[in-house]
């Protein structure tokens, strides 16, 4: 997360902002089956002791059930972490238990990974070699084995005005989409979309033009037949995606469908079903926490079944079945190979004075209808504000602006967070099965 965003979340944080409670209409129907169950916490250690490590992303490869990929910031100066991350990314070749690091000597933000079939990769990352310059180009970084040994060479990205913030990046068949925020000479930002082919460079291929406001996004996601779902939002006002056809390069109009978007307690996902025997074939999911400040408003959802143009209202659906107050930020959304959508987030619902946090993760066997009761993933709350962590636990108090979740070949999914359970923020991975 670049300086301009958050000095916009510090503007934002500020704001008051509506409380929806779980109540009426609101909340997603009750799925009161219990259909999860959770593996066994791994850490994920890296070579950089004693340094919290922070916002990870994670991705499977689409064919082999034991090949992960994560990336992760690391933060080398605990008293001025936004000024002070690197890169690390760590690759496991048994499904989670044993993982290799490659340490990237790339200083900045917002690292994203994701991996076509046969093995080509992408890392995204924002900032620049050697030092932290407060510069924010987007660097691509290529793989060709899932991201075991990655190419000397990369590709930069620089943009107009003052570079970009956030990274999304998503693969299907041969072509991986970018979507980033590119600030332009009026300190407004668009946001942009850029294609590459296989082991080609990325191009932009579409813009959504912020006109002079200071716009917002989260991933794009690639439907069966190739259209691309372009989000975008103007910050806490209103939410949109545009479609993106590959074949004519056109991007349709807007179709508008929250007031409620978020983005102050993590970013905003948005992923799709894209098997093609699913019952939910390229049904399109928006997932955010909503609140600002110290106000916390809980978990929602909208869907769309028809690829992105009519959209479902506003559903809650952290649904705890107590009454303790919601601390619910940075969720987490995939969907599996049998149309199962799975959202994780971080809150603290387990003790009673809610300092400590914990991984909590839901599903709906439906598509998007009704979710089950949320289960604890996290086998230990932890209070992040430790002394090992310093200024880390007031910039990143869950672990990360986002943090990490995919699908296995299995139909698993696995989940990729960081917690203080060791007196400082390290990586954790667990596998979840459904049934």
């Amino acid at each position: 997360m670049s300086r301009f965003s958050v000095l916009y979340l510090l503007i934002f944080s500020f704001i008051p902002f509506r409380n929806y409670g779980q109540s009426g209409d609101s909340k997603a129907l009750l799925d009161s089956r219990k259909s999860v169950h959770i593996g066994t916490t791994t850490t994920i250690k890296s070579e950089l002791t004693g340094l919290p490590l922070v916002e990870p992303h994670v991705s499977a490869h689409p064919y082999n059930n034991n090949h992960l990929l994560v990336a992760a910031m690391v933060v080398t100066d605990i008293n001025n972490p936004y000024q002070s991350c690197r890169l690390s990314s760590f690759v496991s070749l048994d499904g989670g238990t044993i993982w290799k690091e490659t340490v990237h000597d790339m200083w900045g933000y917002d690292p994203w990974t994701a991996i076509l079939s046969n093995g080509e990769t992408v890392m995204s990352w924002l900032g620049t070699p050697q030092s932290f310059k407060h510069q924010f180009p987007l660097q691509i970084f290529n793989s060709a084995d899932g991201g075991i040994t990655w190419e000397k060479d990369f590709q930069t990205i620089i943009g107009d005005g003052h570079g970009h913030d956030g990274t999304k990046v998503v693969a299907q068949g041969n072509e991986f989409y970018c979507t980033t925020v590119r600030f332009n000479n009026a300190m407004g930002a668009d946001v942009v979309l850029l294609r590459k082919e296989g082991s080609g460079s990325f191009e932009e291929v579409a813009k959504i033009d912020g006109k002079g406001k200071r716009l917002n996004f989260c991933e794009p996601v690639i439907l069966t037949d190739g259209t691309v779902v372009v989000p975008a939002s103007d910050f806490q006002k209103k939410i949109w995606v545009q479609l993106y056809n590959h074949t004519t390069g056109n991007l349709s109009d807007p179709y508008n469908f929250s007031l409620q978007p978020g983005g102050a307690k993590g970013y905003m996902r948005l992923v799709a079903d894209v098997n093609p025997n699913s019952n939910f074939k390229d049904r399109v999911y928006f997932v955010r926490a909503l609140g600002a400040g110290s106000n916390y408003s809980g978990i929602w959802m909208n869907f769309s079944a028809d690829g992105g143009k009519v959209w479902s209202k506003d559903k809650r659906v952290d649904l705890f079945e107590h009454s303790v107050g919601s601390k619910a930020m940075v969720p987490s959304a995939a969907v599996n190979k049998n149309g199962v959508i799975g959202i994780s987030w971080v809150d603290s619902q387990n003790e009673s004075n809610q300092k400590g946090i914990d991984v909590y993760f839901t599903v709906s066997l439906d598509g998007g209808l009704s979710f089950q009761r949320p289960v604890r993933v996290t086998e230990q709350s932890t209070d992040p504000k430790t002394k090992g962590n310093g200024d880390v636990a007031n910039k990143f108090p869950g672990g990360g602006h986002y943090l990490g979740i995919t699908t296995k070949v299995d139909g698993s999914f696995q989940l990729v967070w960081s917690d203080s359970r060791s007196g400082i923020f390290e990586l954790q991975t667990c596998n979840i099965t459904v049934e």
